[in-house]
């Protein structure tokens, strides 16, 4: 039998079928090299607005804490979010009228863009920038109750020093991870990124927090950072739940949860908030120095609220901020105070007035019209025929005026200073101290309102040398020091700190610190659980 044909007829056969086979591998290799990078594409996608929301929520936390720290009137204070009390999300901050019941859901909105409205007190300004999420969803926030004005009657500011970490008014704030452990139980304020919306989520008119925050679940438990209902409240940092493989069993199923968040501990925030009270007190001892030739003495150890009074012998001890310097007058003729705490000090006449023609020294009557004043800076005199105002180098001085109690002495102070208590014949006013007979006043440092009333003075150990003869670390030659004590704590010497304390040990921890000698930690000492010293440079 020939086969030759048979054979010849079936090569383009098997030449045709090969083709289709080359051409089917082709075409799937191409499906799922387009379905490869697809799924690459949608992974780098993701990746990416992940990053850039990730950004973003680093930004709006460094703003957060910089309001907070820069807050005008009480550094430390965060801001009412921007809620839908008021029928939208406008970047207002909504507080709480003084008129309404506090509820907890007033801590918790949209990141405020703007200031606060009426009825609300100052700053009437937010944190200004209008940050968004990759989606382009407004950032929320949940603060702590620990941190706001208390505008439900009777109104007041909290406290805020480091004593607030360890000992605050209410619970802070929680963050748990998605298995359900605290991350951190101090925490000032949460951030969130909402993410597009998921299923169920209803965002168009008013919506409520539910809409855009989402809920968890561990175990048996379900979490929402929608939720607001006590001080303690927890924000759970969870996992997308578009990225969790379904057959993973060990993974704790979620809820529909795309929520991101990032947070600012209140130590944290204290760590930003000591860098500005550090700066408010180097800058008025600083002030002083260059007035005065010299720094002030230190406060006594232990020193209560409105007793933080320069000991005039020490330079180690407390901050001196009531009183720095005193003055008296013996009569009604006769005041003394040294022209250094002081810008001057004027005699006004009852009646007449000096001879400008006469004036001496440091002392000038050119100052009104009619010339019934004596201003004087330093040594000096203002005459009129048999009467004159006469001061000496150490700022004691006396007039020969007929006796009346409308002859003032009139005392100015610098912009770093003020008087701090006036009696008998001397009047304290809002510009100056005003005496007229046997009376004394004192004066002080003129810190901000914010720095007494949230008692930060308690919380700094001073130290100068005449001669700079100060060490911090491996720096030598350094002036003055301010030290930031921090929280009490079981300390690095052991001890369990107390205070008021007359003991060194009650405020710094560690032996180098509490020996009373000129030599003290570098400002770079990493803080512990039982060392939270911070040496702060007021001059070289």
């Amino acid at each position: 039998m020939d086969l030759s044909n048979y054979t010849n007829n079936l090569k383009p056969m098997n030449r045709q079928s090969g083709a289709a086979l080359l051409i089917l591998v082709f075409l799937m290799a191409l499906v799922i090299t387009t379905y490869v990078l697809k799924t690459l594409n949608a992974a780098n996608q993701q990746q990416n607005q992940d990053k850039k929301t990730q950004q973003t929520l680093n930004e709006a936390k460094q703003a957060l804490i910089a309001w907070s720290v820069a807050h005008q009137e009480q550094p430390g204070q965060m801001p009412f979010p921007d809620r839908n009390a008021d029928g939208n999300y406008d970047g207002i901050s909504d507080c709480n009228s003084p008129a309404s019941t506090f509820v907890y859901t007033f801590l918790i909105g949209q990141l405020p863009i703007y200031g606060q409205e009426n009825p609300c007190t100052s700053p009437h300004y937010g944190v200004g920038g209008d940050f968004a999420d990759a989606q382009g969803n407004r950032l929320w926030v949940a603060v702590s109750r620990n941190l706001i004005h208390k505008y439900d009657l009777p109104t007041a500011d909290p406290t805020i020093n480091p004593s607030i970490i360890d000992a605050p008014a209410y619970p802070w704030l929680k963050v748990r991870d998605r298995n359900g452990n605290i991350i951190s139980g101090h925490v000032a304020a949460v951030i969130i990124a909402p993410g597009g919306a998921l299923s169920g989520q209803n965002r168009t008119g008013i919506a409520n927090a539910n809409q855009y925050l989402d809920a968890f679940q561990i175990g048996a438990s379900t979490f929402s950072n929608a939720d607001y209902d006590t001080a303690d409240e927890d924000f759970i940092i969870g996992q997308d739940s578009r990225l969790v493989n379904n057959a993973d069993t060990s993974v704790v199923r979620p809820y529909n949860f795309n929520d991101k968040l990032v947070f600012i501990t209140v130590d944290e925030l204290m760590t930003a908030l000591t860098a500005r009270a550090s700066n408010e007190a180097a800058s008025l001892l600083k002030q002083y120095k260059t007035k005065n030739g010299q720094l002030p003495y230190a406060a006594d150890l232990g020193a209560s609220f409105g007793n933080h009074n320069a000991s005039g012998v020490s330079n180690k001890g407390m901050l001196p901020i009531d009183v720095t310097d005193t003055c008296g007058c013996s009569s009604d003729t006769t005041c003394t105070c040294s022209f250094k705490p002081i810008t001057s000090v004027t005699m006004q006449r009852n009646s007449g007035t000096w001879n400008t023609a006469q004036d001496v020294g440091a002392c000038s009557s050119a100052v009104s019209a009619p010339s019934n004043k004596c201003v004087c800076t330093g040594q000096g005199s203002c005459t009129r025929f048999a009467t004159s105002f006469t001061c000496d180098t150490d700022g004691a001085c006396m007039h020969t005026l007929v006796p009346s109690i409308n002859n003032k002495f009139i005392y100015k102070f610098p912009t770093h200073a003020d008087a701090f208590m006036a009696v008998l014949g001397c009047v304290k006013t809002a510009d100056d101290v005003v005496c007229n007979n046997t009376g004394s006043f004192t004066i002080g440092l003129k810190e901000s309102a914010w720095f007494k009333n949230n008692r930060w003075q308690d919380f700094y150990y001073y130290a100068w040398s005449p001669s700079s003869n100060l060490t911090v670390g491996a720096k030598v030659g350094v002036e003055s020091i301010l030290v930031q004590t921090g929280k009490t704590l079981v300390s690095d010497i052991g001890q369990i700190q107390t205070r008021p304390s007359s003991d060194i040990r009650d405020y710094l921890d560690s032996t180098e610190n509490t020996d009373n000698d000129d030599i003290f930690d570098a400002m770079q000492k990493q803080k512990t659980s039982t060392y939270n010293d911070q040496p702060f440079i007021v001059s070289p």
